[in-house]
């Protein structure tokens, strides 16, 4: 009977460590439940902890008129943690989570602001890379590796909200890659652009956001 206790205790504690292992990683699915266990970064991972920041533009449409393209500034910050790198439990995706904030100063009569939002870059279980983007206004999207060429250390990514009753089709492509210019410091540039409609004969067409954000240990 002192055998069963005692191997019971060690199961005990065996499940209870498992368990307190697990982390609640929803906010990287957008809410949708999902457990997840903290891992160390890998060699690629490792070179995005820290702090990026660095100035950006977004277009104003509401403030644009006809050729006449407005742009507003702002701050994009992007933070990564070594607690982020997480592994789910139930599909083996391995990702890391950038928690990003765009801080938007008073501009032509438009209020200050600050919006958070999430980055999650990944791979799945077959080792495809995803990228996946949330905040509360826009929900989750999901982006798909279009190009990526080691070398140069650029990435393009795509994403396509498909036409609603409301809305039309809108493709979003985000072009992710190294200054070289910038000597030993990492800085990265970032431009994403949307095309509204058919590809063939879009409604519209034209950058949304640029910039570029350096890495701050």
């Amino acid at each position: 009977m002192k055998t069963l206790a005692v191997g019971f205790v060690i199961y005990s504690v065996i499940v209870s460590s498992a368990l307190a292992a697990q982390v609640d990683c929803s906010e990287a699915y957008g809410g949708k439940p999902a457990k997840c266990e903290r891992i160390t970064c890998d060699e690629k991972y490792k070179t995005f902890l820290g702090t990026w920041s660095g100035d950006f533009k977004s277009y104003v449409r509401e403030l644009s008129k006809g050729s006449d393209s407005v742009f507003r500034p702002f701050q994009n910050t992007v933070r990564y943690s070594e607690a982020d790198c997480l592994k789910n439990i139930d599909n083996n995706e391995v990702f890391i989570i950038g928690r990003r904030e765009d801080s938007y100063p008073e501009f032509r009569g438009l209020k200050a602001e600050s919006k958070m939002g999430l980055l999650v870059t990944g791979k799945a279980s077959d080792g495809t890379p995803f990228l996946r983007t949330f905040d509360s206004e826009n929900g989750l999207s999901e982006y798909a590796l279009e190009y990526q060429n080691k070398a140069a250390n650029l990435s393009i990514w795509s994403f396509t909200n498909p036409a609603s009753d409301k809305y039309p089709e809108m493709r979003f492509t985000t072009i992710d890659g190294q200054d070289f210019s910038a000597g030993l410091s990492q800085k990265r540039n970032v431009t994403v652009s949307m095309l509204i409609g058919k590809k063939e004969k879009p409604d519209w067409e034209g950058v949304v956001t640029f910039g570029s954000h350096s890495l701050q240990k």
